[in-house]
């Protein structure tokens, strides 16, 4: 939690703060807004707000929402399509929750507001803060990145700021998968044996007869071609099923360039990703269930993004089909996000029936059967300490 210090402020009364997150494949800012700040100014009567003061809140601060903030990367505007605003309540393990209350205290009411943008790479930004509650005099911008925390303070005299990542990080990508492995055998060769001997028993035909060489004899070198042809050019290719250890490294690639697909924010960019480990049939499936266990249940859409995988074990299992291989595996995500000033950090441990299946020349999981899972999630308050004043 930020104090106040020689700053001269308390992050949790503030009227308004701030917070702007930047993942890998997605930018979001953030609001916490107190109403009881806002109650002469939008003329709030009574002590407790009902479900029609509610809508009347919401539509006063989507009115201080269009001037909020802009942020630019590299002089490029940056638009935020989707937008989320709600009551929100603090839970002590939770971080901030829905507040579903038909009647909220004005002095307990407390607003969420997320705006985000799927943006990969960002590596600078720079920052128009117009969000400031009633007589605010500082607000505290905190950033969280994948570097080290960091945090930011406006003023309505001062309301800009810049932001630069620290270090170099490179973005997630897709595992490399270990290539599908071939028998090539030559059915026919012994045909060229064949094709030698019709050859030289024409050579001979015609060196004897001459002129006088029957015309069948042709059909003789012509057949010869024929064979040899046959025995140099038809090839059959087998598959050769991977052995256990390269069958481990084919179904943890496949994990992870799975969990890799829901980095991204654009669901078309999730499809497409997700067609290059998971076969067609099951693209929806797979979808939809680790888009369930990575989102923040009821927090406006952000998603725990995974940045770890182990794989436990791995153990074979029987498959029918000869071009297919099964396996029981055990493996443990490890992923985190940063929602309005708290890191949820979440373990799933998973236990399924995978099966690997060959599409085309690529392997691919062509069946999932989940058997157990398992879900620690851990919420903390992120440490971010402003810049000092010039």
């Amino acid at each position: 939690m930020i104090s106040g210090g020689s700053h001269g402020f308390s992050a949790e009364s503030d009227a308004v703060r701030g917070f702007v997150n930047v993942e890998p494949f997605e930018l979001r800012v953030e609001a916490l807004i107190r109403v009881d700040a806002f109650r002469e100014r939008w003329r709030i009567e009574g002590e407790t707000i009902d479900a029609a003061e509610k809508s009347v809140v919401l539509d006063n601060l989507l009115t201080l929402l269009e001037s909020g903030v802009t942020v630019a990367e590299e002089g490029r505007t940056i638009a935020f399509p989707d937008q989320s605003i709600q009551f929100v309540v603090r839970d002590e393990a939770k971080g901030y929750l829905p507040d579903e209350r038909a009647s909220i205290p004005v002095g307990e009411a407390l607003v969420g507001v997320t705006l985000s943008a799927a943006e990969s790479g960002i590596r600078s930004l720079d920052v128009d803060w117009f969000w400031f509650g009633p007589e605010q005099e500082k607000l505290v911008v905190e950033i969280a990145s994948r570097g080290k925390p960091s945090a930011r303070i406006v003023t309505p005299q001062a309301t800009t700021f810049n932001w630069v990542q620290s270090g170099e990080i490179s973005l997630p990508s897709l595992m490399p998968v270990p290539k599908l492995q071939l028998d090539e055998t030559a059915p026919f060769k012994y045909l060229l044996f064949v094709a030698i001997a019709l050859f030289l028993f024409a050579i001979i035909t015609v060196i004897k007869k001459k002129n006088l060489s029957p015309s069948w004899v042709w059909w003789l070198f012509l057949g010869a071609l024929v064979l040899a042809f046959v025995s140099y050019k038809v090839r059959i290719e087998t598959v050769v099923m991977p052995g256990a250890e390269t069958k481990e490294e084919i179904v943890y690639s496949l994990l992870r360039n799975t969990y890799h697909a829901f980095d991204f924010r654009d669901e078309s960019a999730i499809y497409d990703t997700l067609e290059k480990s998971v076969t067609g049939a099951l693209l929806e499936k797979i979808y939809l269930e680790i888009y369930a266990s990575l989102k923040l249940e009821n927090a406006g859409g952000p998603r725990v993004r995974v940045y770890e995988i182990a794989l436990r074990d791995v153990a074979e299992a029987s498959s029918e089909d000869p071009d297919s291989f099964a396996s029981t595996a055990e493996w443990v995500t490890i992923g985190q996000i940063t929602h309005w000033g708290h890191t949820h950090e979440r373990t799933n441990r998973y236990e399924a029936l995978i099966t690997a299946s060959l599409s085309g020349r690529e392997w691919k999981i062509s069946a999932l059967d989940l058997l157990n899972e398992e879900r620690v999630q851990k919420v903390s308050r992120q440490s971010a300490t402003p810049e000092p004043e010039e």
